[in-house]
């Protein structure tokens, strides 16, 4: 998991191939202004972006989820949300991955949080297990880029 300031997006384009197409994305547009839905910036599902406004969730109750074949590059737009994190490796068996929607999710707590304010972003990679959304009742603007591994 990285955690930082969107201007800082460009130092990890070294991390992955499409990472210079996200911090190109950044640049040239408001991400406030986008449409809700799925913009595709890359085809073939290489890279998109889910522009959504979600509720926030108690941190009690908030469920957990990781991906195998995307890369999620989280981003709130106007209202700072807390994050939980945990190792993939460390979720019970009980979340059982599904590979035609490319995510395990359900309940487990998070081993850390991370305040994510917007401005910053958080990149969560395969092998980090995420609790996003953590805000109770607050509604939550944000964008999540969806990076292809392969």
């Amino acid at each position: 998991m990285i955690h930082d300031s969107l201007n800082n997006f460009g130092k990890y384009a070294s991390l992955h191939p499409r990472f210079a197409k996200v911090a190109e994305f950044l640049a040239s547009n408001n991400l406030s202004e986008l449409p809700q839905g799925r913009i595709e910036i890359l085809p073939n599902g290489e890279l998109f972006a889910n522009v959504q406004t979600a509720t926030g969730v108690a941190l009690e109750s908030a469920n957990v989820e990781y991906h195998r074949k995307y890369i999620d590059v989280q981003v709130p737009l106007a209202t700072t949300e807390q994050m939980g994190w945990m190792p993939t490796a460390k979720v019970p068996a009980s979340i059982v991955y599904d590979d035609e929607a490319d995510c395990g999710y359900g309940p487990a707590k998070p081993t850390s949080y991370v305040t994510v304010n917007p401005g910053e972003f958080t990149i969560f990679f395969p092998q980090d297990t995420h609790a996003p959304c953590i805000g109770d009742g607050l509604s939550m603007p944000k964008v999540i880029f969806k990076v292809r591994v392969d």
